[in-house]
């Protein structure tokens, strides 16, 4: 995954980081040396010396089956949220797509995950749902996120609305907008302000229920 920045090649290094987006981003699954080498883009020796660092403090999980050793994340580990929650913010999920709606950001007002992603619920099969308010095509946003499909190895649901969509069902009480609303999100652009100066008052209303 070429999904790094410079704060995480500071708090990771450059393979780790490769390796943690991978296994974090993927957490259902496992993975053998070298497919984590060849997603990595590391030598295979860089990639065993690092993965046995990450086995030894319990971060990752080994196991084999026949001749073939396979890792992935470690869901019992103590920081398993909070590790999956810093990758995705700095070398996974999110920073991937925040990364590729940026050159959106003067015609969007706000993006955000929504679903069992933001809630970091998935499984190996959950798609990343993804919505976009603004100026901005459903064309537009899905030229962007090509790359990153094939980065994450998930596929991306993007919804798009115009203010005056958003708007009109979020008046109208549309089921689907409002269930959103209320549920967990993580923004790539805007933030919960903007979002309600979107929206309004019925915004404010919808998300009353949304835990702090």
């Amino acid at each position: 995954m070429s999904t790094h920045n410079g704060l995480a090649d500071l708090l990771f290094g450059r393979t780790r980081g490769a390796i943690l987006a991978l296994l974090y981003g993927h957490a259902g699954q496992s993975f053998y040396t070298r497919q984590i080498a060849r997603q990595a883009d590391a030598s295979v020796g860089a990639v065993q010396r690092e993965l046995e660092n990450l086995s030894k403090v319990g971060l990752i999980v080994r196991s084999s089956v026949g001749s073939q050793v396979f890792y992935q994340a470690n869901r019992e580990a103590p920081i398993f949220r909070e590790m999956q929650a810093l990758v995705n913010k700095t070398i996974g999920i999110f920073s991937a797509l925040q990364s590729a709606l940026h050159p959106l950001a003067k015609r969007v007002l706000v993006a955000f995950v929504y679903g069992s992603v933001a809630r970091e619920q998935e499984t190996a099969q959950s798609d990343v749902d993804l919505m976009v308010v603004g100026k901005a095509t459903l064309d537009e946003v899905l030229s962007r996120l090509t790359t990153v499909e094939k980065s994450i190895g998930r596929p991306i649901n993007p919804t798009v609305y115009s203010v005056e969509e958003f708007k009109s069902k979020l008046a109208s009480g549309n089921h689907f907008l409002t269930a959103v609303l209320k549920g967990q999100k993580e923004f790539l652009l805007g933030d919960e302000d903007e979002l309600r100066k979107v929206g309004g008052v019925r915004l404010a209303k919808a998300g009353a229920d949304q835990p702090a």
